[in-house]
């Protein structure tokens, strides 16, 4: 006899069922705004229990985006739900004259970042959504982990108002270690290992690449020896204010996202080096991120064609530490 098994949940999923339950929940008045985007962001079932909350605007990202300013001006709170890659690209300029600008409490599910639709298309790639929404003033750019951090962000989405801009995956995130199910508050830095009192190596990722870090960190500390440990930066902008202090104390850091290397996650580590007021030695920041166009294909081959699977950056973080000690060696950011 055979046994059904339950597809694992995705941390899309995780997220748009906590962020609709919770705005039923809620005092506002609401409305999802998609772009052909009804049954990618498994928002079907909703949409046919409650279909004047749902509004498919079809293939038209910056009409998406003025309709929910619209729509927002009427009284309403806005979710606009469409591919982060096209959604960043067609819409950044009514995200930033009408959205940013008026402070507009509107939410962005930025859907299939980085390299996780690879099978869709190098076309599907959102490799530049974290520098572009990160350069317009006024806006949360934000990313959940595993399930368990989707739905605390969800939550924190719904009771919180925009401007904002959340990126997702249509994939499962293993975290080990870290609560399965439960609620817990959402926070814009958490530590994915415990830091070590003489950690060597931090890895810090956006998103769904925490679950590389902390694979990475613990093979750094079992296999090579070296102490190191694992964060995940929920919040790329604006820098949470504790970034700095997580950073100071680690000789090397690793800056982990599949994102083109202006402006994302790297730069906000930096920034946030810049601005701390403790001072002391700073650390020497690795950038892992991508430096050409990946192509199409599976994920994870893409992230091995990149670079960015656990093995990879841990050898990487290996190498930095070696380097470090050889005085031989030049310094900078990497």
């Amino acid at each position: 006899m055979s046994t059904l098994t339950t597809p694992e949940e995705s941390q899309l999923e995780a997220f748009t069922h906590t962020l609709c339950a919770e705005l039923l929940r809620g005092p506002d008045p609401f409305v999802i705004v998609t772009c052909d985007a009804t049954l990618s962001f498994r928002l079907g079932d909703f949409a046919r229990l409650h279909p004047g909350r749902v509004v498919d605007v079809g293939v038209a990202e910056a009409t998406a985006v003025a309709a929910a300013f619209g729509l927002w001006r009427g009284g309403l709170k806005v979710v606009v739900a469409g591919f982060a890659a096209f959604l960043s690209l067609r819409a950044l300029e009514p995200i930033r004259s009408l959205v940013a600008l008026h402070e507009a409490d509107v939410t962005f599910l930025a859907g299939m970042t980085g390299l996780s639709a690879g099978r869709d298309g190098a076309q599907h790639h959102a490799t530049e959504d974290a520098a572009l929404l990160r350069a317009v003033p006024g806006i949360e750019v934000v990313a959940p982990s595993d399930a368990s951090d989707a739905r605390a962000l969800a939550t924190y989405c719904a009771t919180h108002p925009g401007p904002r801009w959340v990126r997702l995956v249509r994939r499962p995130v293993h975290l080990d270690g870290q609560p399965a199910t439960g609620a817990r508050s959402w926070t814009p830095t958490r530590w994915l290992t415990p830091p070590p009192p003489d950690g060597r190596v931090l890895l810090c990722a956006h998103g769904a690449l925490s679950e590389q870090v902390q694979q990475a960190a613990r093979l750094l500390t079992r296999h090579h020896g070296i102490p190191a440990a694992a964060l995940q930066v929920g919040r790329l902008s604006p820098v949470p204010p504790e970034l700095a202090a997580a950073l100071r104390g680690f000789p090397v850091v690793l800056a982990v996202e599949d994102q083109n290397r202006p402006g994302g996650l790297a730069a906000a580590l930096d920034e946030a080096l810049t601005a701390d007021t403790v001072g002391g030695t700073r650390p020497h920041l690795v950038r892992c991120d991508l430096t050409a166009p990946p192509g199409s294909g599976d994920y994870t081959d893409l992230l091995r064609a990149t670079g960015l699977t656990a093995e990879q950056l841990a050898d990487r973080a290996a190498t930095a530490v070696h380097d470090m000690k050889d005085p031989t060696a030049s310094g900078g950011n990497a």
